[in-house]
């Protein structure tokens, strides 16, 4: 009897839930969407979806209070008993017709400017009284397709399910519910209780918290870029702004001011602000920004939502909806987004415990993408449309079939049918079930065809084999090459395997052995592609190569969030090369300089002598500030631009053929790469390393600098590399110290000058600077026009560099074409 009576005490102290839906038209009955849905003095909210429904799944059995509130209309109150309300509401919003026109305004003073200036001067106050919370998140993110080029139509359905003839469709549909932690400005801690993503129940969603950070009070909001906020210190510079409305809200006057930017081209917000009387709080914010002012070539547009609620008895205003719609249009592709977030539950603290705020800013807990449709139902604070339920009803049972045995082994025997052409145009055999591939390259492998003066035209065919899933979990792959030489009349193979153990430390064990080809200058010279140009239309080879037989071991490990190692030891036995052609297709008169780098002229000498040689390096890398979200499967590391990346190595030759030739290379490189606001972007590198006992070192152990020769530049940040320095001249076996800096102005200049505004250019200063013991520090100055090209395709820069060394000095300009190391990758 008395577990009874607890039992029975426990049902009367537990309190009971009740669900509570409807629909919000306007006075036309028309549904709308992204009405604020909330509980009058709480932090309990939810929002409409695109159909106007929207549902409570646990209100408490007592009279509550909803507030319903759109921007554009009269917020209404609506007082329910939700313990008898089974029926469904229909809310009809009227429209907000009263405007300014109605105020009796008694000075010259645009009235727009003075509440403007108040809510500038209480920015921090306002920000600083939620600075500290926890809170309950969703976010619901959805893509879709508007239209495809025709070619791309046909094979994009089989990619994703659900798109029509013309490739329109939802191409992504997913949920995030988690749990909060946040200090301003950053600080942030999320608990991912469940993910759900269309189509695949094994995957996570994107939809996290770490996006979600859009703060209004802060002076600039990265929406891509840096965004100018209206109310931020210097918005006076960059908006104008007029009155358009007065309303009251929960006692409270609120200002409606339309915001409109000075000058086009800058990163700034067009749209509404509303302003709340006395305490000069943000209530919401309406804004739009045209893709050109973000300087995102592929963004045609973006608009960002958000709606603050008023909580009267911690008498603060919050964060309750926010939405974020973008549309997206490149190479005839067109495509629209959006995100729907929901903040709710909010619970202040003074400080929080020790420890909250780590390097992992998510935690996917085990199991989130596994609940069913029931938790949903109930956890879900934003109601799904027809058009979701039905695309994640289509591709949920489109999953099953695919990941079927019965479907897997037709799609590979479809995919895996060997043509006559497949010696030559490539061959790919795949096993879905078992996850493994083996692939042959044939012509799908020009790319890594060339041509140059000591191996003439190259042909390399490749057979490579992939074993486990590319993006979890375990995966060996076993790569082949094999390249003939022409001139050379030679074949050489080479072979890679390596074996990722798990995606949460990335631990990675490799072997390569064979005989390959490499410049002297490997990753620091000219691209391959832009060398065949070069050579064959100018005459003009800037690759000097050996041939380095070897055996190698590595591994690689991240040692936590921070940190990666590399260590590697390598057996290798390197030989000089000769040139053995001179074809070109111009210039047939003229000779190619020598392979030795050192003596372009002399063509019988080499630049070293064949020697082997024991090599180990280590490598640690320290990516100060990195944060990390912890998925059950992986673990997904993020850069943190606010803090440098160091790396610390090691290298010890021991030369096997003579030990005067053995050596030790110690070297450390210092980058970043930051944000400065509206100023734009800088972006430095210091390189500094010295050798020991490394006085007869053969060249292809010195250490050699980015140069260029070729006035053709292939990086979009030139961060690593000189523009006009030639690729041999300063190469070391002593100390040595480089210096890159380059600030992007990301048009802050430009933005300003009426004409030029137009052309939407950048202006990009650099400084580079080259210190070695055997020469007078090398010095280059630099001055560019980024951003050039026309609509989207803004694929160019222009450098006017100015370079020094003592009394010696040179000038030229240099055309960056970026894409050119996308291409060659």
């Amino acid at each position: 009897m008395k577990y009874v009576l607890i039992l029975f005490a426990f049902f009367l102290c537990t309190p009971t839930y009740a669900q509570v839906t409807g629909t919000v038209v306007d006075s036309t009955n028309k549904p709308l969407a992204a009405v604020s849905v909330l509980v009058k003095n709480s932090y309990l909210g939810t929002a409409t979806n695109t159909n106007g429904e929207f549902s409570f799944s646990k209100l408490p059995n007592e009279n509550q209070t909803l507030i319903f509130k759109s921007l554009g209309y009269k917020t209404f109150a609506y007082t329910i008993d939700a313990g008898k309300s089974a029926m469904p509401l229909h809310i009809v919003l009227e429209r907000d017709e009263r405007m300014i026109e109605e105020v009796v305004v008694t000075n010259r003073e645009n009235p727009a400017l003075r509440i403007i200036k108040q809510a500038i001067r209480h920015r921090e106050i306002n920000a600083n009284k939620i600075d500290k919370y926890q809170a309950d998140f969703y976010s619901k993110g959805i893509m879709r397709m508007e239209k495809l080029p025709k070619k791309m139509a046909k094979s994009a359905a089989t990619t994703f399910p659900g798109l029509d003839s013309t490739g329109s469709g939802i191409i992504y549909l997913s949920e995030t519910v988690s749990k909060i932690s946040f200090q301003k400005p950053d600080k942030l801690y999320e608990e991912i209780v469940a993910s759900k993503l269309s189509g695949n129940d094994q995957g996570f969603s994107f939809n996290t918290a770490i996006g979600a950070n859009f703060d209004f009070y802060s002076n600039t909001v990265n929406l891509g870029t840096d965004i100018i906020s209206p109310i931020a210190d210097n918005a006076l510079s960059y908006y104008t702004y007029k009155l358009i409305d007065i309303r009251e809200e929960d006692g409270q006057q609120v200002y409606q001011i339309a915001v409109e930017p000075k000058r086009d081209k800058e990163p700034v917000v067009n749209g509404m602000i509303y302003i709340v009387d006395d305490s000069w709080a943000i209530y919401a914010v309406d804004f739009s920004i045209p893709g050109y002012r973000t300087q995102q070539p592929i963004l045609d547009s973006m608009a960002i939502l958000q709606h603050y609620t008023w909580h009267a008895p911690d008498s603060n205003w919050t964060k309750s909806l926010q939405q974020l719609r973008f549309k997206l249009g490149f190479f005839g592709i067109k495509a629209n987004g959006s995100y729907l977030q929901n903040f709710s539950n909010y619970r202040f603290v003074d400080e929080f415990p020790k420890g909250t705020f780590g390097n992992t800013l998510a935690k996917i807990g085990k199991g989130a993408n596994l609940k069913d449709s029931t938790y949903w139902r109930n956890a879900r604070p934003i109601e799904l449309t027809h058009e979701e339920r039905t695309d994640y009803a289509f591709k949920d049972s489109i999953q099953t079939v695919r990941n079927s045995m019965a479907y897997l082994d037709s799609v590979d025997r479809a995919a895996n049918y060997f043509s006559p052409l497949s010696p030559i145009t490539g061959y790919t055999y795949r096993n879905s079930l078992r996850h493994y591939r083996i692939e042959y390259l044939g012509l799908k492998n020009l790319s890594r065809s060339s041509f140059n003066p000591v191996q003439g035209f190259t042909i390399t065919a490749a057979l490579n084999a992939t074993l486990g899933k590319n993006e979890a979990g375990p995966e060996t792959q076993f790569n082949h090459d094999f390249q003939y030489a022409f001139s050379e009349k030679k074949l050489r193979f080479y072979a890679d395997y390596r074996h990722r153990f798990n995606t949460k430390h990335y631990a990675t064990l490799g072997v390569e052995f064979g005989n390959r080809v490499i410049p002297f200058n490997e990753g620091e010279g000219v691209l391959p592609l832009v060398n065949n140009i070069s050579t064959l239309f100018f005459k003009d080879s800037y690759i000097q190569l050996y041939q380095r037989e070897q055996l190698k071991l590595h591994f690689t490990r991240n040692i936590g969030v921070p940190w990666r190692l590399a260590i590697s030891a390598a057996w290798a036995k390197r030989s000089p090369l000769y040139n053995n052609s001179n074809f070109s297709l111009f210039r047939k008169d003229q000779h190619y300089v020598s392979n030795n780098p050192l003596a372009a002229e002399d063509y019988e000498t080499a630049a070293f002598s064949t020697n082997s040689v024991f090599e180990i390096d280590a490598v640690l890398r320290w990516a100060v500030g990195q944060k990390a979200i912890d998925r059950p499967d992986a673990l997904l590391l993020l850069s943190d631009n606010r803090y440098p990346v160091l790396t610390l190595g090691f290298k010890n030759g021991l030369n096997l053929t003579d030990d005067d030739l053995s050596y030790q290379h110690l070297y450390g490189t210092i980058s970043q790469t930051t944000t400065l606001g509206v100023l734009g972007t800088l972006s430095g590198k210091i390189n500094v390393g010295k050798f020991f006992s490394a006085e007869n070192i053969p060249l292809t152990d010195y250490k050699h600098f980015a140069g260029n020769q070729t006035h053709i530049g292939t990086a979009a940040i030139y961060d690593n590399n000189f523009l006009l320095l030639p690729y041999y001249s300063h190469s070391s076996n002593n100390k040595y110290l480089q210096l890159h800096a380059e600030h992007d102005f990301k048009g802050y200049i430009f933005n300003k000058v009426p004409l030029l505004q137009e052309l939407q250019w950048g202006l990009i200063a650099g400084y580079h600077q080259l210190a070695t013991s055997a020469r007078k520090p090398y010095h280059e100055f630099t001055l560019g026009i980024d951003n050039i090209g026309w609509g989207k395709y803004r694929l160019f820069r222009l450098d006017y560099v100015r370079s020094l060394e003592g009394k010696q000095q040179a000038e030229g300009f240099i055309i960056g074409i970026k894409i050119l190391n996308f291409l060659t990758r």
